[in-house]
């Protein structure tokens, strides 16, 4: 087991960069998941962190746009803050084996802030997940498969390639 952490830790931390891109991308050109993102309040901050080791996320809206970030950046007091408990859990959540909601229902993190905001965020997260994994991937897991208003393959390319 323990020769698979170090690993694990980088998976985590390479699908935890994508998937901060693919939340951007979404934003860009799905617009289920804009409406979402102007529920949120203006300088709106949400920050994913895996404890102990510390690889974090933080979305930041300002102006009705979202920007993501995976640097560490602990100056910013986010208006919710997410803290896996372990790498296991984190692991299973970005490789898109469990989605938020499961998390949440497992204990598999800590919420402090704002729980509605956290709320919006888990669906946010729901659609991005429905565009970057596979229908079969998804059914396999028992997630859902949410209306895609933009192209996967566009979305997806844009995710890896793109200028955000």
């Amino acid at each position: 087991m323990k020769g698979k952490k170090p690993i694990k830790k980088a998976i985590t931390a390479v699908n935890m960069y994508f998937f901060a891109r693919s939340v951007v991308c979404c934003n860009k050109y799905d617009e289920n998941f804009r409406k979402y993102v102007g529920m949120l309040p203006d300088r709106f901050v949400f920050r994913f962190r895996i404890l102990p080791d510390g690889t974090s996320m933080t979305l930041v809206k300002r102006d009705g746009k979202l920007s993501a970030t995976t640097r560490r950046d602990f100056t910013v007091k986010p208006d919710v803050d997410v803290c896996f408990k372990n790498l296991e859990s984190a692991f299973s959540f970005v490789t898109g084996r469990k989605s938020l909601a499961k998390c949440i229902a497992q204990s598999a993190f800590v919420i402090q802030g704002d729980v509605s905001g956290m709320m919006t965020v888990s669906h946010m997260f729901d659609i991005v997940g429905s565009y970057m994994l596979t229908d079969r991937f998804l059914k396999k897991y028992d997630r859902a498969i949410l209306p895609r208003t933009a192209g996967v393959n566009k979305v997806r390319f844009m995710t890896l390639f793109g200028r955000l």
